[in-house]
């Protein structure tokens, strides 16, 4: 100890008797309704992403819906355009010959022309189909089924007389031509000469109602067949006509093609849809899958041929006889689906976009939050006090995020200075005690004290730099106070070389005396094993006493407003102190003396090693206290020559005689009296 009585600063009084609770009477704040709380990477992600996938998404599907009704719309009047391409063109083709037999029939009707004048006849057909290239053959047949024809052949216009009777293969057009009135159609016909099947409208004609005859008009499907093929190289649409499911009329793969249908009775004289080369258009009706029409008069087929799929589109078109032809165009799935792949690579782009968005979004959300959550976990271990452990919060990209790292490293610096002059222990049992009896008021507890003091302390700082002394005070300090913070005690405060520590405050202890008895041999432990390293090293062993005692003090916050402490006062403090002091003439040349009184003795419950050292009289108060020493094994006979015998001992202060109280040990001077003590 120092040697000047302000070694020890005095103890603030006891609080007055109206500011002291009983122990465990704090009114507890009730609790309160647990509020959900989110994770902010949560928050964060679900707001960022959330906001993300709904402004791009709603972008997107508006993109794509009027994309989609505008692409949909386009393949609509594509196909729409393209059927009706393909039936103008068609009727083009078959028009013409509607015209010739209107045109040669008005010549006869108005007598321009002699129904029976052959030579005139053939002059005046020759010259109409001379300049109607799209039709084949014209004829004009008379009532008695005779008359002239006059047709292409081999690049030529060849002239014939007809005779029709006696045939037995007429045309029911040609036998109904009396009792009609308008041009009609026949169903398709082999006409041997030419090998090949044709198309016939029959005009009937009439002069002052007066029946004279048919005029008959004939179009080559193998030129409605070289039309296609003309429509494929310039457009680049795979049109044909059909004239049932099972017939093909016209085709670009039937150019160039000769078929003998003389003794076909089984249908038309038309090839089958098998005989052309074209086989997705032979497996159209027998495996062809329907789909959704673009339009209702549309109807649409999939077909799936040689690993490569098709889109048939087809309509029916009316007006060149009984049966209804069929028109088609088939595309390849690849040609037909461009404009719904382009839709779909742009929805495909979109959702790319979208994904990029919310993943940036959440990548964000994420860099943010981990930030935050680096800054949550770090108050968290602020609220531990925890300074060491905490690492440096590192810089950010956003201003604010940064400013508070800035903010938070430089105050964990402070703290980490702050922490050597606080109890960490201590103000953490305060921080738990004030949320769960929701104040820190001072209140009257049983508590254990321990005072402890390294015996010619002064003569050793005399040889010591001033380095050296606090290094030396500072290893001292760290060895005590681990031991007694391993069971749960509190430091107080450091008093020059002595050391002032309790247990049972600021949080209830009901086994204080074991804890401190406890603390008190981990001490004993560790000083000497402390002073064999220390000889080791060649330096003098430090000898050390411990003084004990528990009992009823006032624990609460006491100082002035300026400066505050939490501490303990009373009565049983300065009988700790006082024991401590009394050690002092019972060490003899032991490296540690434990002395503790009765009370916390018997509290104790054999925790700890005692021996019984009798009846004592301490400085500055009446009676006797009962004491017992901390003794190893090896340290009883020792303790056994100190035990002094008394008259009548008691286990705790008495009412003896006073007796002389012990004379200091040599080189140290009596120790102040502390306040808060007795003062007798």
């Amino acid at each position: 100890m120092s040697d000047t009585p302000s070694a020890r600063p005095q103890i603030a009084p006891p609080l007055p008797a109206k500011a002291v609770k009983p122990a465990g009477k704090a009114a507890a704040k009730p609790a309160g309704r647990r509020r959900l709380r989110l994770p902010i990477a949560a928050v964060l992600v679900a707001g960022f992403g959330s906001l993300m996938l709904a402004a791009v998404a709603s972008v997107l599907v508006l993109g794509l819906v009027s994309a989609s009704t505008n692409t949909f719309a386009l393949l609509n009047d594509k196909a729409d355009l393209a059927l009706a391409g393909v039936e103008v063109r068609v009727r083009h083709q078959l028009d013409p010959a509607r015209e010739m037999a209107r045109f040669v029939a008005g010549l006869i009707e108005r007598g321009d022309l002699r129904a029976g004048d052959n030579t005139a006849m053939i002059d005046t057909l020759r010259g109409a189909l001379a300049g109607a290239p799209d039709v084949t053959g014209l004829a004009f047949i008379r009532p008695d089924l005779t008359g002239v024809r006059v047709g292409r052949l081999n690049g030529g216009l060849v002239a014939d007389p007809i005779d029709l009777q006696g045939d037995s293969d007429i045309p029911p057009e040609i036998l109904d031509g009396p009792n009609r009135s308008a041009a009609t159609w026949a169903d398709p016909r082999w006409l041997k000469e030419a090998q090949n099947s044709f198309v016939t409208l029959y005009q009937p004609v009439r002069r002052d109602g007066r029946y004279l005859g048919q005029v008959a008009v004939g179009v080559s499907l193998g030129d409605l067949s070289r039309f296609l093929s003309v429509l494929y190289v310039e457009q680049g649409l795979n049109a044909f006509v059909l004239y049932d499911q099972n017939h093909v009329l016209a085709h670009p793969a039937l150019v160039g093609r000769s078929f003998d249908f003389s003794g076909k009775l089984d249908g038309p004289p038309l090839p089958r849809t098998d005989q052309v080369d074209d086989p997705a258009l032979a497996a159209l009706w027998s495996s062809g899958v329907p789909v959704q029409s673009l339009k209702k008069r549309v109807e649409a087929r999939a077909v799936q041929v040689l690993g490569s799929d098709y889109i048939f589109l087809t309509r029916k078109m009316s007006g060149y006889g009984q049966q209804d032809w069929i028109i088609g165009i088939g595309y390849r799935d690849g040609e037909l689906n461009v404009e719904v792949r382009r839709l779909y690579i742009t929805g495909a782009v979109g959702l790319a976009i979208l994904l990029v968005s919310v993943g940036v979004a959440l990548l964000v959300g994420r860099r943010i939050s981990r930030q935050v959550a680096r800054l949550a976990e770090a108050a968290d271990r602020v609220r531990a006090f925890e300074f060491r452990a905490i690492s440096d919060l590192p810089d950010s990209r956003l201003r604010e995020m940064a400013r508070a790292a800035t903010a938070f490293n430089a105050m964990v610096a402070g703290l980490r200075w702050f922490e050597t002059y606080v109890p960490k222990a201590l103000v953490l049992r305060l921080m738990r005690q004030r949320e769960t009896e929701g104040g820190l008021d001072s209140v009257q507890r049983e508590v254990t004290v321990m005072f402890t003091d390294i015996r010619g302390f002064s003569r050793m700082a005399e040889h010591m730099a001033a380095a050296d002394t606090a290094a030396l005070l500072n290893e001292h300090f760290t060895l005590l106070a681990a031991c007694i913070e391993a069971e749960g005690g509190t430091v107080d405060k450091f008093i020059g070389d002595s050391l002032m520590a309790f247990w049972g405050a600021p949080e209830a202890q009901e086994d204080h005396a074991v804890r401190g008895l406890r603390a008190a041999l981990a001490i004993h432990h560790a000083i000497r094993a402390d002073n064999r390293r220390r000889v080791a090293e060649g330096r003098a062993p430090i000898h050390v006493r411990v003084g004990l005692h528990s009992g009823p003090v006032v624990v609460g916050n006491i100082g002035s407003d300026s400066r505050i402490n939490y501490t303990i006062v009373g009565d049983t403090v300065n009988v700790a102190a006082r024991i401590e002091e009394l050690s002092a003439a019972l060490q003899g040349e032991s490296e540690v003396i434990v002395l503790t009184s009765g009370v916390t003795a018997a509290k104790g419950k054999d925790a700890v090693p005692l021996v019984r050292q009798g009846g004592r009289s301490l400085r500055g108060r009446t009676g006797m206290t009962e004491l017992w020493r901390l003794v190893l094994e090896e340290e009883k006979k020792d303790a056994a020559k100190a035990a002094m015998p008394v008259s009548a001992p008691s286990p705790a202060v008495g009412t003896a005689p006073p007796s002389a109280a012990p004379p200091p040990v040599a080189g140290e001077t009596a120790k102040p009296v502390l306040a808060g003590k007795d003062t007798a």
